[in-house]
């Protein structure tokens, strides 16, 4: 009766492991949970974006066009991942800014992969987004 309690055992745990691992590393989340709860929206006086093609970079300052901005974002679900392998077409880089101070910076790849860089605790996350971006809004404002 013990050997097979530690057979079960012996298969019943490492499916366990996979299982809690797996559960883990796949953390669905939103950009309000990864963004917005770390920084009062109604607060940031200035948007850094840059273009990686050509490195063109332009400030907006206007706090119409930042809420505009801010709500391309709005109810997107990421999927973090860890090292993931970025091939990207045109990125977008854009620094977030309370104060004149970097508080959170954001890169999007292709409208695939979603990084959120922590400028307070110097940490980045790498995501991946499982809703369709518009990418073309971005371009739209160069």
């Amino acid at each position: 009766m013990k050997k097979r309690y530690k057979i079960l055992i012996g298969i019943l745990l490492p499916l366990v492991i996979l299982y809690a691992s797996t559960i883990f590393l796949t953390r669905d989340s939103t950009f309000d949970k990864e963004v917005i709860e770390r920084l009062d929206i109604e607060q940031i006086n200035e948007i850094e974006l840059l273009r990686s093609s050509d490195n063109k970079t332009i400030t907006i300052t206007d706090a119409a066009k930042i809420n505009q901005i801010m709500q391309q974002f709005e109810d997107q679900t990421l999927r973090k991942v860890y090292f993931s392998n970025s091939d990207y077409d045109e990125a977008y880089w854009l620094t977030l800014r309370t104060n004149d101070k970097r508080e959170i910076g954001i890169r999007l790849d292709d409208s695939k992969h979603f990084f959120v860089y922590l400028y307070k605790e110097s940490y980045m996350k790498d995501y991946k987004l499982l809703d369709n971006f518009n990418m073309a809004f971005f371009e739209d404002l160069f």
